[in-house]
């Protein structure tokens, strides 16, 4: 989390986009033009937005691109398939998290390397369970720092996912509403009038 947790690093993270290098990766990892399923959720502006954006993307790369709109229930329900696209599974879908749920190593589930235990989408990837293992079982504050790096580091050369961005939502009350809980997330008790 940008400027929201004492582990925010630009550790391996690329300079700036290179849609030619993307488009070359592309060609090189054999894809062969079928299509792409990106779920999209059209009605939730944080991940229909999202789903719309890295359509053009994956276009603009050369790709065979199948946008399919469902509602956030049926994306919800669909992510959890594991079969082809073409049997009702996905290749791209897009959600978002509060800073509690990946501002260290341990908790983020999307840097889960563990195949069938991870996060959807099932990576696999011994380097970052190792890794988040470390940062567990190290008191040292700045050693853990390191280990965060270099998750970071194996998380961007191996991609189990990809930060589409970072975003607040505002929130107001009148002045006779009390107990509103400070939170990273909205809490909807404690309140009154």
């Amino acid at each position: 989390m940008c400027g929201a947790t004492p582990y925010e690093s630009k550790a391996g993270a690329p300079v700036k986009p290179d849609l030619e290098r993307a488009r070359q990766l592309l060609k090189e990892s054999g894809y062969d033009g079928r299509p792409i399923v990106v779920l999209d959720p059209a009605d939730s502006p944080y991940a229909h937005a999202p789903a719309l954006v890295t359509t053009e993307l994956l276009k603009k790369l050369g790709a065979n691109v199948d946008l399919q709109a469902m509602d956030w229930s049926t994306m919800v329900a669909r992510r959890a398939k594991k079969e082809p696209p073409a049997q009702g599974g996905w290749n791209v879908f897009h959600t978002w998290a509060t800073s509690f749920d990946v501002m260290t190593p341990a908790v983020a589930a999307v840097l889960g390397g563990a195949g069938e235990k991870s996060w959807f989408g099932w990576p696999t990837s011994e380097a970052l369970e190792k890794l988040r293992a470390d940062f567990t079982r190290q008191p040292d504050s700045a050693k853990r720092k390191q280990i965060a790096e270099e998750v970071q580091k194996v998380a961007f050369d191996e991609v189990p996912f990809v930060t589409w961005g970072q975003f607040v939502i505002p929130g107001a009350f009148r002045k006779n509403v009390h107990g509103v809980l400070q939170f990273g997330a909205t809490l909807l008790w404690n309140i009154s009038v």
